[in-house]
């Protein structure tokens, strides 16, 4: 058979050829590290909707709807105005009981502000279930009513539960269609907060650039309207879109910025998210003395103003952070009554941190004491089955998750 002869192969070229292969490894890997600030735009989007060593909330802003009444309707107005009282003080179940009392007695025009307000005190509550079952009827009698606002209101708030549920696509449709009814009606305050809550979904959605530029937009007319609970809010949001870029300083200084505008404006829900950011940002950093403080702080303001998204997710950071000191015993609690509060309101992103707290327990402890201390935590049974039943679920689905450096609770890109 004719053709160019084969030579056997010299081991001195071999061995230079694999330290040549080895050197360039070494300095591709080098500089990659390097230039680890410098990847794609949509490869860190990735990487940051991967990130799941810390429960994340970003400022999704409800809208209160005030309604319109007229001096012919005093009897209606009491109560309502009671109920207003009772959500400043944070009494959310006792301003649902004055709303339902305006609604027996109301008319048709300001059903849909009762509705929406009720839907704010059940989302405060964490039942997201009973708050979407409001909204959805605010909007349908504010369309029947052509009442803008009413609309702007109810759709922004049904995108925030939509976004609870991690179905981006859909909330992001509904912050759109209230923006463009504010615009329609002039209502800067109102296209702020859609602004703000559209720059959210488009950073978990990987869209950066253009989530920035949302966020941005927004924060400007919440300044030029006074509004100090909008200023909290964007300043906080553009913080994560910083830390996501890689400038863990730059955030900080938005999230402190925003801690100190949210409490001189007393606003406790902006300062509880500006916390939580902040303890994420720490942990980010290796500090977790740090970390951990800022997370007991917005635990506390969470509980003092009954925002249980915001107590479920303290709780569940607090128990990641233990997890990180290797204390196991300690962080199972924790992310059992997180987790246990997640799985019952539907919450898309606990769900997923508390799940992959409680298998690095898991793999700590072994499974005879981790189910010791879900007993001690005092989860029943059932609900200890359920969550060790989605642990092995997943990691059946994903045999690799063996190699415990690689995480199968990561989610799914969207």
């Amino acid at each position: 058979m004719d053709g160019i002869p084969l030579r056997d192969n010299d081991p001195a070229a071999l061995l230079l050829i694999a330290m040549v292969v080895v050197v360039v490894a070494v300095v591709a890997g080098r500089a990659i590290l390097h230039n680890r600030r410098r990847f794609p735009r949509w490869l860190r989007s990735i990487l940051v909707r991967r990130r799941l060593d810390v429960i994340a909330r970003d400022l999704n802003r409800m809208a209160e709807h005030v309604g319109r009444f007229s001096d012919s309707e005093p009897a209606a107005w009491r109560p309502f105005e009671l109920g207003l009282v009772a959500m400043a003080a944070y009494q959310w179940q006792q301003a649902i009981g004055h709303f339902q009392t305006a609604q027996e007695i109301a008319g048709e025009k300001q059903l849909a502000s009762y509705f929406t307000q009720i839907g704010v005190c059940h989302y405060m509550q964490g039942r997201l279930a009973d708050a979407l079952r409001q909204f959805e009827e605010a909007a349908r009698i504010a369309e029947r009513e052509d009442d803008a606002q009413g609309r702007i209101s109810a759709f922004n708030n049904i995108g925030v539960i939509r976004h609870e549920h991690g179905e981006l696509d859909r909330a992001l449709k509904y912050f759109q269609e209230a923006q463009a009814i504010a615009r329609e009606s002039d209502n800067r305050a109102a296209v702020a907060l859609c602004l703000g809550n559209i720059g959210n979904m488009l950073r978990e959605k990987g869209e950066p650039a253009t989530a920035l530029k949302s966020l941005e937009d927004a924060l400007d007319l919440s300044r030029r309207a006074g509004d100090d609970e909008g200023v909290a809010g964007g300043l906080c949001n553009i913080g994560s879109i910083l830390r996501d870029r890689g400038e863990p300083d730059k955030a900080l200084e938005r999230y402190a910025e925003a801690v100190e505008i949210a409490r001189k404006a007393n606003y406790k829900l902006g300062a509880t998210i500006a916390l939580c950011n902040i303890g994420n940002l720490y942990r980010d950093k290796g500090e977790s003395d740090r970390a951990l403080k800022s997370h007991e702080s917005a635990l506390a303001l969470a509980h003092e103003i009954g925002y249980r998204l915001g107590v479920a997710t303290e709780l569940g950071n607090i128990g990641l952070v233990l997890v990180s000191r290797r204390m196991p015993d300690r962080a199972v609690p924790y992310l059992a009554e997180s987790l246990a509060f997640f799985l019952a309101a539907g919450a898309a992103n606990g769900i997923r941190q508390g799940l992959y707290g409680l298998s690095k327990c898991d793999d700590s402890l072994g499974r005879e004491r981790l189910q010791d201390l879900l007993k001690e935590a005092g989860l029943a049974e059932e609900s200890i089955a359920d969550m060790l039943d989605r642990i092995d679920q997943i990691r059946s689905r994903r045999p690799w998750q063996r190699d415990r450096q690689r995480n199968p609770f990561a989610p799914t890109a969207r």
